[in-house]
């Protein structure tokens, strides 16, 4: 496992445990936005950074449920899938290029 590998391993299930933290109401959702930026920013960083197709759909995964924490609950579902898109787009134009 490279260290890109293992931070994103690292990101995925932190995040994972902010989820169900925040799901049983341990943990406010105000918190979406400082958790949910970061984790996009790592995402994008991985994937245009990590040198394989591995990093594009980990660094993908993560910018896309980045984003969407980000936006919180009372972000439209249009507006989460939108963004999905995109980044399934950008990150397919990346592993395209390589």
């Amino acid at each position: 496992m490279t260290p890109g590998e293992r931070a994103a391993a690292l990101a995925t299930l932190a995040f994972g445990l902010y989820l169900i933290a925040a799901s049983l109401g341990a943990a406010p959702l105000a918190l979406n936005i400082a958790v949910g930026l970061p984790l996009a920013v790592f995402g994008v960083v991985y994937a245009a950074f990590g040198g394989s197709r591995e990093a594009l759909l980990w660094g993908g995964v993560l910018a896309i449920a980045g984003v969407a924490t980000a936006a919180g609950g009372a972000a439209s579902p249009l507006l989460v899938a939108g963004v999905a898109l995109v980044f399934i787009s950008l990150f397919a134009l990346l592993a395209g290029r390589r």
